[in-house]
């Protein structure tokens, strides 16, 4: 009963804690509680590719720094409202991650991971040697946006804008895993042979992946980007995704709870070993190991074992299955149990039957 309490709760407590947070921190953990949130998004995008899809795709964080260098630049270069390069972020990024697929349809796991790393270093690259387009190391600034005449300058203000789009974005995504789409993802993940012959076009599934987890690291990379304030190439390089993928093998593959978890921890940790600036990619790498040896469900599996996290299945309608299950089950056990006594007295009464070989 306590537990059940606990997991009723725990959501409405949480956002009303994050609701009034602005009101009694300062800039510095302001800062850092903005970038939980960004970490969050990005975080939920990589755990449907990664996670449920299974697909080793190395290529976020160059997609989040394609979000950011969108949106900056459409901001900085054209003058155009942050609300409308906003989604144009998203969409470039989708449109560039969908080429992923690509590879995808004929390369797996270790491949797979090898080609899009290389399609990393590549948008890297380009960041940095396009100055005529990007400004190449000099980097890109970005001012604040305004809502309705109203700056959005400074964090306090940006965490509201920040913690809506999280929601809605953390809303959408828990849909989709809990929809048929979702269950294609898994599918996919565990035999992509079995999932085809269930029904499942292979090719337009991975396609659907790979562009929801680019516009989620699009749109993350757009409010980064809104949130520093100035970026540079250097910001999307191979650290930035050792950080994504810590997110959600630390907080936990296939789980909605894990990215937001996932994205607390890393986000934190690092502002917290600033001192220890040599060690940080040590320390992560040493956190991976550990989780993947030993707690491989990462921290939203053992919120679930200890009972402080309710369990996520893939359908929307599971409670009701699960209210109804009982009954279905003893209806069923009997009508077997009938139908079995009936076949057996059957098969007792009935005659051999002789059948003429076929010429």
């Amino acid at each position: 009963m306590r537990t059940s309490a606990v997991q009723k709760w725990f959501a409405p407590v949480l956002l009303l804690v994050l609701l009034v947070t602005p009101l009694v921190t300062d800039r510095y953990v302001q800062y850092v509680l903005n970038l939980v949130i960004i970490y969050v998004i990005v975080g939920i995008g990589l755990n449907l590719l990664l996670g449920y899809a299974g697909q080793f795709a190395f290529a976020h964080a160059a997609l989040m720094g394609i979000g950011a260098y969108t949106a900056a630049l459409l901001v900085y270069r054209l003058h155009v409202s942050f609300w409308i390069a906003l989604p144009a972020a998203g969409i470039v990024a989708t449109i560039i991650g969908s080429l992923g697929a690509l590879p995808a349809l004929r390369m797996k796991r270790v491949y797979l991971a090898l080609v899009t790393l290389a399609f990393a270093e590549l948008i890297q690259w380009v960041l940095i040697h396009w100055k005529w387009l990007t400004y190449g190391t000099d980097g890109v600034k970005l001012r604040a946006p305004e809502f309705f005449g109203i700056s959005m300058h400074g964090d306090h203000r940006m965490f509201y804008l920040l913690l809506i789009l999280a929601v809605v974005l953390y809303v959408v995504g828990k849909r989709i895993v809990e929809s048929r789409i979702g269950r294609a993802f898994v599918a996919i993940r565990e035999n992509e042979i079995v999932a085809q012959c269930n029904g499942i076009s292979v090719a337009r599934t991975k396609g659907l992946v790979f562009a929801l987890s680019a516009f989620y690291a699009g749109i993350g990379g757009a409010l980064f980007a809104v949130t520093l304030g100035f970026i540079v190439p250097e910001s999307f390089g191979m650290f930035q995704l050792v950080i994504h993928f810590s997110i959600v093998v630390i907080g936990g593959l296939i789980s909605m709870y894990g990215s937001v978890l996932g994205a607390l921890l890393l986000t934190t940790l690092p502002e917290l070993l600033r001192g220890f600036q040599s060690l940080q990619e040590i320390i992560f790498g040493v956190l991976l190991m550990v989780f993947i040896l030993l707690m491989p469900a990462g921290l939203a599996g053992l919120g679930k074992r200890k009972g402080w996290l309710p369990q996520e299945i893939l359908s929307r309608n599971w409670r009701a299955l699960r209210d109804e299950l009982p009954a279905t089950a003893t209806a069923d056990t009997t009508t077997d149990d009938t139908s079995a006594r009936a076949l057996t007295t059957h098969d007792r009464a009935a005659p051999p039957v002789a059948t003429k070989p076929i010429q």
